[in-house]
């Protein structure tokens, strides 16, 4: 066999079985509830609206899905940036309300309070080695913001 056929033949080896490892790993990595595919209330609405059906709770479900999953991993974030700045607790505090504003009276300032809170409370947990997936911050995030009420998503 030819060099050129011998370098064709691995190189083909070595994609397919990078190949096989990128679907090995996508099966086993384990979708979590703020990954953006994993609204189970999107399919329903969409179904919902094809069939002219408004249905509001179902619509406030969705947005406040989206807007848990948003809440979760900026809160790993936040945590983050609170444990990296631990000598000037203000200067965080300052950063996290420019990115998360409490001006308007609205169920986003009581999101964005929670943020705070909750990056403040587990700075100490969060990991910069780890993805937001396996943070206990996210997790404790995401609780919270999926248990309020989904009337509260309504102006979202």
């Amino acid at each position: 066999m030819s060099t050129k056929h011998l370098s064709k033949l691995k190189l083909t080896l070595v994609m397919a079985s990078l190949l096989c490892c990128a679907q090995s790993y996508a099966k086993e990595k384990k979708q979590m509830p703020w990954d953006f595919d994993s609204n189970i209330y999107r399919e329903q609405l969409s179904e919902s609206i094809q069939s002219g059906i408004n249905n509001q709770d179902l619509i406030n479900k969705d947005k406040q899905w989206d807007e848990c999953s948003m809440m979760a991993t900026s809160t790993d974030r936040m945590a983050l940036g609170v444990q990296s700045n631990k000598e000037d607790h203000d200067f965080a505090r300052e950063i996290i309300l420019d990115l998360y504003p409490v001006d308007n009276d609205s169920f986003r300032d009581v999101i964005n309070q929670k943020i705070m809170g909750l990056a403040f409370e587990m700075a100490d947990l969060a990991d910069g080695d780890k993805t937001s997936d396996e943070s206990p911050v996210t997790q404790a995030a995401w609780d919270w913001c999926i248990d309020q009420a989904p009337k509260h998503f309504a102006d979202f």
